[in-house]
């Protein structure tokens, strides 16, 4: 037993992000680490130029509606975190994905029977 997820609900609830992100690479025909590699690198850049829009959105608003900039920045701060996590995740499940399904075997390359 874990103490900081002692129910193991964390852990079934990445299992499930993983499997849905799994099944996604598969149906989008993603079997080459390479493609799986240019997945984390167009989400870091997704995520930063979110943060950097977000960050003008506050600069906008300080200079011209500050007395909105608490409510603003709240809303912002919230979504940054919601994105950094999303892309934190998404990047250990496609390293998953690379580790468990291409390293090992491709979905093409079936065990043959020995003869």
């Amino acid at each position: 037993m874990k103490l900081n997820d002692p129910f193991g609900r964390m852990e079934r609830r990445h299992q499930v992000g993983y499997e849905a992100l799994r099944d996604s690479l598969h149906r989008n025909k993603i079997y080459t680490e390479e493609g799986a590699r240019k997945i984390i690198r167009d989400t870091k850049t997704r995520a930063l130029k979110f943060v950097i829009g977000a960050g003008v959105v506050v600069l906008l608003t300080y200079l011209l509606l500050p007395s909105f900039l608490i409510g603003v920045g709240a809303v912002v701060v919230l979504a940054g975190a919601w994105v950094i996590t999303w892309t934190v995740n998404g990047e250990r499940y496609v390293k998953r994905y690379i580790e468990e399904e291409l390293s090992n075997s491709g979905p093409e390359s079936k065990p043959t029977a020995p003869e």
